[in-house]
C-alpha cells in the first residue's frame, strides 16, 4: 500500500494561515487602538484635575474676605485660556447649604465651601471633574 506524498502546501492550508493571521492581527489593531484612546482620555481628565487643584489652590492663597458666594442663576462655566477646558466657581457659605439650613448652632461667614468644576470634550461628550474643599476663616 502506497502513501500519497504530502510535499507542498496546499490551498487549504494557505487559506487557514492567512484566516488566523488576519484575525490576529485585527486583535492585536484592537487592542491598541482601545489602549491609545483609554491613555488620551486619561490624560485630559488628568489635566482637568490639575487644574480643578490649581484653582483651588489660588482661592486658598486669597483672603477669606474676599471669597464672594457666587449667584448660582449667573454662574456659567469660563473658558481656560485656549486649551479646551472651562470651569465654574462656586462658593457658598457653609450656614447657607442645604443640608444646614436647619441647624441654628451653625454661624454665617466662619467657614465657605468652595466647588471646582472643570469642563472638557472628549469625542461628542463633555467630561467634567469636581473638586470641593472648605476654606475657614483665620481671624
Amino acid at each position: 500500500m502506497k502513501i500519497k506524498s504530502e510535499r507542498g502546501i496546499t490551498t487549504i492550508d494557505i487559506t487557514v494561515s492567512i484566516i488566523l493571521i488576519t484575525l490576529f492581527v485585527a486583535v492585536i489593531a484592537t487592542l491598541m487602538y482601545s489602549l491609545n484612546s483609554n491613555t488620551d482620555a486619561l490624560e485630559r481628565r488628568t489635566i482637568a484635575t490639575n487644574y480643578a487643584i490649581d484653582t483651588i489652590e489660588e482661592l486658598k492663597a486669597q483672603a477669606f474676605s474676599d471669597l464672594q458666594d457666587t449667584d448660582e442663576e449667573n454662574n456659567t462655566f469660563e473658558n481656560i485660556d485656549a486649551t479646551g477646558y472651562s470651569r465654574k466657581i462656586t462658593i457658598i457659605d457653609y450656614a447657607n447649604l442645604p443640608e444646614n439650613s436647619e441647624d441654628n448652632t451653625i454661624l454665617s461667614g466662619l467657614v465657605k465651601k468652595v466647588t471646582v468644576e472643570i469642563a472638557y470634550k472628549e469625542g461628542d461628550t463633555t467630561q467634567t471633574v469636581e473638586l470641593s474643599t472648605v476654606i475657614a476663616k483665620n481671624d
